[in-house]
């Protein structure tokens, strides 16, 4: 071994090993270095990708809003490409027809020193013909906005029809187009509003469609909940003595209620006490009404009742005259006296809901006594005699109507009851 350290060939031999090593060691550190200083690998997100198609016909779906570019090339290049942004991303589609297609996206104003990878490289697109189309806006409240027994009376849109416009089959599945109205929650009083119109499809997914005009005008009609029910008379108290009442009528047909929803469902009809005993002579008086137990208010507070009255015979004293006609009469001929017992009461006019009975009196027989000349009389039997009370205003319970009668009017009549009571039932 020392031979060969001695020896100079040896020497010349390690010596020239350690100078290729160095320059190979040096070769590949400028290699890397240059390698790393060079070049660049960089990627450019949300890049927006531009659509080049005939926007007034056709309707394009499919294509992303933006992409991811992969740019490598020298820094510098790189670097100038992220600062500038005056590159562009775009799918070209005005050649192309109706339908579905496979497109690839390109890429312009990249150095050519770049190389640039788009992902996604290729896109399906839908082409579809543009349309526009008429429908009417409903509108879309919460009505649990409103305040304990409020409800809305009617809504008013304005306009009532909107256009909207979009790809053809996206029209042809839209299923509601809805004016959203928004409040706080308490709603007492009607209200206008400004209203966003909604477009959707019937699994209330929405649509991307343009709507013209975007807002539309919604008035609310908002009022306490009430019921319309008929107003029915009711005879209350006596006729006064030889006061027959005929007929009560009102021109008030119906009134309204208002109230809470259990209140107004109690509520088929407004029964109006008119007392009776008071009236002596046909006309019109107005009767006060009274607000029943439950209900807030009524649309009216009193009506216009009609009497139709027979007053009582007015009894005269009678002169010299009169008395020396009278003497003169009864000789010519006697006043004589014809009875009728048993006579039937009929019920007319009673609802075809209602069944009665008689209470007073309780077989509904009357006994009539007619007076008159004998003459008169004989031409007088039972079947010219009709009795009966009217009943159209008759109520479930008691009733009590005053009897009348269809006879001949050459006698003078007497009857045992002067009303009958009735007991009222639901058939």
């Amino acid at each position: 071994m020392d031979k060969m350290m001695d020896s100079p060939w040896f020497l010349r031999i390690i010596a020239l090993t350690l100078a290729i090593l160095l320059f190979v060691s040096v070769k590949s550190e400028e290699s890397t270095g240059s390698s790393t200083s060079g070049t660049q690998i960089d990627v450019l997100r949300d890049v927006p990708v531009e659509v080049y198609y005939d926007d007034e016909n056709s309707v394009v779906t499919g294509v992303p809003e933006t992409v991811t570019v992969n740019i490598e090339g020298p820094t510098q290049v790189v670097l100038s490409a992220k600062m500038m942004k005056d590159y562009k991303v775009f799918v070209d589609l005005r050649k192309l027809t109706y339908g579905e297609h496979r497109v690839a996206i390109s890429n312009e104003n990249f150095s050519d020193k770049l190389k640039v990878r788009i992902d996604p490289v290729y896109v399906n697109v839908n082409i579809e013909e543009k349309i526009s189309k008429e429908f009417r806006v409903d509108p879309d409240m919460n009505e649990g906005l409103l305040a304990e027994n409020y409800i809305v009376k009617s809504y008013d849109v304005n306009p009532k029809m909107v256009t909207i416009t979009g790809a053809k089959s996206v029209i042809n599945s839209i299923g509601y187009v809805k004016a959203t109205i928004v409040g706080d929650p308490g709603i007492t009083k009607s209200f206008d509003q400004e209203a966003s119109v909604r477009v959707l499809d019937r699994d209330l997914n929405k649509l991307d469609v343009t709507v013209e005009p975007k807002q539309v005008q919604v008035k609310v009609k908002v009022e306490e909940l009430s019921k319309e029910v008929p107003v029915v008379l009711r005879p209350k108290g006596s006729p006064k003595q030889d006061v027959t009442i005929n007929r009560l009528t009102t021109n008030v047909e119906t009134i309204r209620l208002y109230g809470p929803r259990a209140v107004l469902d109690r509520f088929e009809q407004l029964t109006v006490d008119v007392d009776i005993s008071k009236l002596e002579k046909s006309g019109d008086f107005d009767v006060k009404l009274a607000i029943p137990d439950g209900v807030t208010r009524m649309s009216l507070d009193k009506v216009k009742v009609t009497a139709d009255v027979t007053p009582a015979p007015v009894t005269e004293q009678p002169t010299e005259e009169d008395k020396d006609k009278e003497e003169k009469e009864e000789s010519v001929s006697a006043v004589s006296e014809k009875t009728f017992e048993q006579v039937t009461v009929e019920v007319r006019g009673l609802s075809d809901q209602l069944v009665s009975e008689f209470l007073a009196p309780t077989d509904g027989l009357v006994t009539v006594k007619a007076k008159g000349t004998p003459e008169a009389l004989e031409k007088i039997n039972k079947n010219n005699i009709a009795l009966y009370v009217e009943a159209q205003n008759a109520q479930v319970g008691e009733n009590t109507f005053p009897l009348k009668m269809d006879a001949p009017t050459d006698v003078q009549w007497e009857m045992s009851a002067s009303e009958i009571k009735l007991s009222v039932k639901e058939a």
